[in-house]
């Protein structure tokens, strides 16, 4: 089966991307929420380049260009020398923990610890945050894949059985 049309990978995005990075932080799955959402940054990334979507060795540059193009630009900061990449997605990937640079929060920032902020050697992430600016980061490229502005690539996939 392949993902081919805008209406399909839009469908794509929202319902299974999205929908599956919402689904694991509802279920209290904060870990596991953090993880498919750095994740599914990476897959953003890869509607953003010329490579096939399965190309290798390309999950740094995907990661970076969701977050330069997508979100605010606190996140492109943020990503300086591409700390949320190895940070956030590599050592969330790999290992199921955050580094000890990281604080993965419950919950919305406040103005005493804000969202990106770093307190004593340590990035604070909220999942609010992070959720919503994922969110809008899916809107743009829905809007972009409805004007016409990107280059569909086709995405071949196989069942999966509940």
């Amino acid at each position: 089966m392949y993902i081919s049309t805008s209406e399909q990978h839009i469908e794509f995005l929202k319902n299974t991307v999205l929908k599956g990075v919402e689904n694991a932080f509802e279920n209290n799955q904060l870990i596991f929420g953090f993880m498919s959402l750095a994740q599914a940054i990476e897959i953003l990334g890869a509607y953003l380049d010329d490579k096939p979507l399965r190309a290798k060795k390309q999950s740094l540059k995907r990661f970076s260009l969701a977050i330069n193009r997508l979100f605010p630009k606190e996140y492109s900061k943020a990503n300086d020398k591409n700390f949320l990449y190895y940070q956030l997605r590599a050592c969330m990937t790999h290992f199921f923990i955050p580094t000890s640079r990281l604080s993965l929060n419950l919950g919305r920032d406040n103005k005493e610890k804000p969202h990106l902020s770093v307190i004593d050697g340590v990035m604070l992430i909220y999942h609010e945050n992070l959720l919503t600016d994922f969110r809008f980061a899916v809107s743009i490229l829905e809007k972009r894949i409805l004007e016409g502005k990107l280059k569909l690539k086709p995405i071949s996939f196989g069942k999966v059985n509940d």
